[in-house]
């Protein structure tokens, strides 16, 4: 609204309007956020806790997304606001699972109405005994999916500061770096080992061209000749061979290969996932995966949590593809978010997204326990070292600035080279209560955009691990198999860890013999 020469409400900020005007019929972008309680929950206790702790506190939460003009958009009160049209109560038809999950895999394709605030809420009941699940619908256009579980986890009871969950970010020192910080950061830091990479970009000219002058089999050469050819076809793979030179944590040279992965590598080619999403979606979650045993895995083979979980996603849909007929697919690109600033218990009462999605190649088909983690370790530690979430961020603010057209046109460019969103978000440490019912499991959901046909979303909460995945109904219509999958490895993962430090043990005390 428009009173004397001055817009009211709030404007929105870049970083917000692209994820409301990114919007598509087969790919919406909602945030779900699932709890599953240990019984039904007084209703009435339901609603109050929604209004006192959610809707009360955010005032993003009963505004609504006014546009002015071309460009100009502001979050204004919705006048006609009603808890009733936002919270609301689902009894389901019996209490098998495939109910609930058909009913929620439905909810995926259901749009906000836009004259309201773009969220809800609903208590799904079971008629068959007392369990309940809560289930949390959020246009990403209100903030980012840390910042919205923040949110979700603040109804409940139990929720402190300690309990928050936590985001991988450019921080690597402890201080509270935003994104300039990070883009001098960079600039400071000397580049001389940055020309490490061109120093030994000779080396490799010299390699190659010498093992194929060199070969004793004249039959070798034409493999020799086919290896130099796939670096020239693939630039991504003359990027990673170039930057093997460096150090994993060599911030110079790892912005050139993340930023050159970013913007040269080839569109996600999983044959299986092929295709235009359509607008039905099949959900999948898991829960009850062993954190301690994530932990002893990461020990034993020198990983942390999130390589572990990592290597167990790639396992799962090594299987998952293989199952399908695929077995040639050696990488998968994923778009993974990337916190821009400090996490910490309070919320702005606006929200907001502050985060960078980010580019990360996962490796497939690595059977090795000991390979495979150490490979997501390599992959994910140039990633964190490197200024592609800056790059990225600066994209994000592009799309969010051009016109609608340019805007889907960047936004398919880069999801195009990836086959969905990925995410690892460290939750809750201690069990929360939720209207005064104990939460059994946390789960969250990501969102897809342009032709992405899956998402994954790993969430651990009280000592284990859920895992959510979403994806488009005619090519992924089991996504069970693939969250099921993950807790299978984790198993096999843990048991193979046992055995290599039984193993490592026993031969140390024959040597000390």
């Amino acid at each position: 609204m428009n009173k004397g020469g001055f817009w009211m409400g709030t404007p929105i900020a870049a970083a917000d309007l692209t994820w409301l005007l990114m919007d598509r019929r087969n790919n919406l972008m909602h945030v779900h956020g699932l709890l599953t309680l240990e019984s039904t929950p007084d209703w009435e206790f339901v609603r109050s806790a929604v209004f006192d702790r959610a809707v009360s506190k955010y005032r993003v939460m009963s505004q609504v997304a006014v546009k002015h003009g071309r460009r100009r958009w502001t979050w204004e009160d919705d006048v006609d606001f009603s808890l009733d049209r936002h919270v609301f109560r689902v009894e389901l038809p019996d209490g098998r699972h495939e109910t609930l999950q058909r009913y929620i895999s439905g909810q995926f394709s259901v749009r906000f109405d836009r004259s309201h605030p773009l969220w809800d809420m609903q208590l799904i009941v079971n008629p068959d005994n007392d369990r309940a699940v809560f289930l949390t619908r959020f246009h990403h256009g209100l903030g980012d999916g840390i910042r919205l579980v923040q949110l979700l986890l603040g109804i409940c009871e139990g929720a402190d500061d300690a309990a928050t969950p936590t985001a991988v970010g450019l921080n690597k020192d402890g201080g509270a770096h935003g994104p300039l910080d990070a883009v001098l950061h960079v600039a400071e830091h000397t580049v001389k080992d940055g020309l490490d990479v061109l120093a030994h970009s000779g080396e490799v000219a010299r390699d190659v061209s010498k093992g194929m002058l060199s070969a004793l089999d004249p039959l070798a050469l034409p493999r020799h000749m086919e290896t130099a050819f796939e670096l020239v076809r693939h630039p991504v793979k003359l990027l990673d061979v170039l930057t093997s030179y460096s150090s994993d944590d060599n911030e110079v040279t790892n912005s050139w290969r993340e930023i050159g992965r970013l913007l040269l590598s080839e569109k996600a080619d999983a044959e299986a996932w092929s295709g235009h999403p359509q607008e039905a979606k099949s959900v999948a979650w898991s829960a009850g995966i062993d954190l301690a045993a994530v932990k002893t895995i990461a020990a034993a083979y020198e990983g942390t949590v999130n390589d572990v979980l990592m290597a167990s996603v790639s396992l799962a849909l090594t299987d998952y593809l293989r199952e399908r007929g695929v077995h040639d697919v050696h990488d998968l690109a994923w778009m993974m978010p990337v916190s821009l600033q400090p996490i910490d218990g309070s919320l702005p009462d606006t929200l907001g997204n502050h985060f960078a999605v980010v580019l990360f190649s996962m490796p497939l088909g690595v059977s090795d326990p000991a390979e495979l983690i150490a490979e997501v370790h390599h992959r994910t530690t140039r990633l964190k070292h490197s200024a592609e979430p800056i790059v990225a961020f600066g994209v994000q603010k592009v799309i969010a600035e051009a016109p609608k057209k340019v805007a889907r046109g960047i936004t398919d460019f880069f999801s195009s080279k990836t086959i969905g969103q990925l995410s690892n978000v460290p939750g809750p440490r201690t069990q929360l209560r939720f209207a005064g019912i104990p939460v059994s499991s946390v789960c969250a959901f990501v969102p897809t955009s342009g032709d992405q046909p899956l998402g994954i979303c790993v969430f651990s909460y009280n000592g284990s691990v859920a895992v959510g995945v979403s994806g488009d109904s005619r090519m992924v219509p089991d996504p069970d198999h693939i969250s099921e999958g993950v807790g299978r490895h984790v198993d096999a993962l843990f048991a193979a860890a046992t055995a290599h430090v039984s193993h490592t043990t026993s031969s140390t005390s024959h040597q000390g013999a």
